[in-house]
């Protein structure tokens, strides 16, 4: 068999291919799969969490067949070649990369030791949508999940629910929860524990898509499947229940704070940098009909003080929180304005979209330490 590559069509359909093959270093298992029958090409890969198929243009096949091609240095080829195109002879379990007046030898795996990835025939829809309302549910909601693997799995999990209508991501690490709700075409109800490295990797590959690409959400009970034209990418689901977080979602407030995102945010970023050594805590003051005051202190550096101008009703309060976490509450939404609502000096906060209930940002208070913060009447 012999393939003649256009490398800027080939090299973007062998990147997602290339990072969902296993990371042994050497094994059929860290391969990508090419075939090629009646004239269509595509590349298929897993590191048995993950998998991918995704169709290639700008490669001519002299036949039909398929070869097991070995990741490690031959992505990098491909990627490196010298030339516009390049070509690919393979057979009996070798291969010959030409570029230009370089030419490279190189052996394969038997086809036959490429495991059986799962296909989306038999799945059920859950619905269809827009890659960058995909990507906005995934970035907003899939905040607050855990950075490594945890116990229960759910902490490092993202929860993908569909709702009439509309799909729900929602993630928590059991110190805070993220929630964000983005329309979708259809009616399921059907929702599925998904890795977040899996998850990280598939918002990766939306941001290659054209904003308004549709994309199709399949589940068949073990698996979560993403099809689009270019890819059909299929997450292994986790085995664990999600908790019932309609349970702790707030039915009120006593006191709610509106603001720019932007000066807030700021504000926050800067105490960080006086507080990130130390306790990263930061002390809220909201003064209904004044404005909101933000304070923190460390050994090393002294005490900062921040005004917010905002719009303030409710109850007085003054609340503490992880600065760091507060920051990412903020930051994951993705509009000017952002309003804060507080049920108490030892409730959460809520952190949402004005006007809407698309996001929802939940965070636990610290317990104030008056000796690690600067007083009321400070700089």
């Amino acid at each position: 068999m012999k393939l003649e590559i256009e490398k800027s069509s080939f090299i973007k359909s062998w990147g997602m291919a290339e990072r969902c093959a296993g990371t042994s270093s050497a094994s059929a298992s860290s391969s990508v799969l090419i075939r090629c029958s009646s004239g269509s090409v595509e590349l298929l890969a897993t590191d048995m969490k993950t998998s991918i198929k995704c169709p290639v243009e700008g490669v001519r096949s002299n036949g039909d067949g398929e070869a097991l091609l070995p990741v490690k240095v031959l992505g990098d080829l491909f990627k490196k070649s010298p030339e516009g195109t390049f070509t690919i002879s393979l057979e009996d379990g070798k291969g010959i990369m030409t570029s230009g007046r370089s030419r490279y030898r190189f052996m394969t795996y038997p086809p036959e030791e490429f495991p059986k990835i799962p296909s989306s025939s038999a799945a059920q829809e859950m619905g269809v949508i827009s890659a960058q309302d995909l990507r906005t549910a995934i970035a907003e909601g899939a905040i607050a999940a855990s950075t490594s693997e945890e116990y229960p799995p759910y902490l490092s999990c993202a929860y993908f629910q569909g709702d009439n209508g509309a799909i729900r991501v929602v993630s928590t690490d059991s110190r805070r929860l993220a929630y964000s709700k983005v329309p979708m075409m259809g009616e399921s109800s059907e929702a599925m524990l998904l890795p977040m490295k899996a998850v990280r990797e598939l918002d990766r590959m939306l941001a290659s898509l054209e904003g308004e690409a549709e994309v199709r959400i399949l589940s068949d009970g073990v698996q979560g499947y993403f099809v689009c034209r270019e890819f059909e990418f299929s997450i292994r689901r986790v085995e664990s229940k999600f908790p019932q977080y309609e349970r702790i979602l707030p039915k009120s407030c006593t006191t709610f704070m509106e603001t720019s995102r932007s000066q807030l945010l700021g504000a926050l970023e800067r105490l960080d940098l006086v507080v990130r050594d130390f306790n990263r805590m930061v002390a809220v003051t909201l003064s209904p009909g004044g404005g909101c005051t933000l304070r923190s202190r460390s050994p090393e550096f002294g005490e900062a003080v921040e005004e917010v101008e905002a719009l303030i009703e409710g109850e007085p309060l003054r609340i503490a929180f992880n600065v760091r976490f507060l920051i990412e509450g903020v930051k994951g939404l993705q509009d000017s304005l952002v309003r804060l609502e507080f049920n108490g000096p030892g409730g959460h906060v809520c952190i949402k979209r004005t006007g809407s209930d698309g996001y929802l940002y939940l965070l636990a208070p610290l317990a104030i330490d008056e000796a690690e913060l600067p007083g009321e009447d400070a700089i």
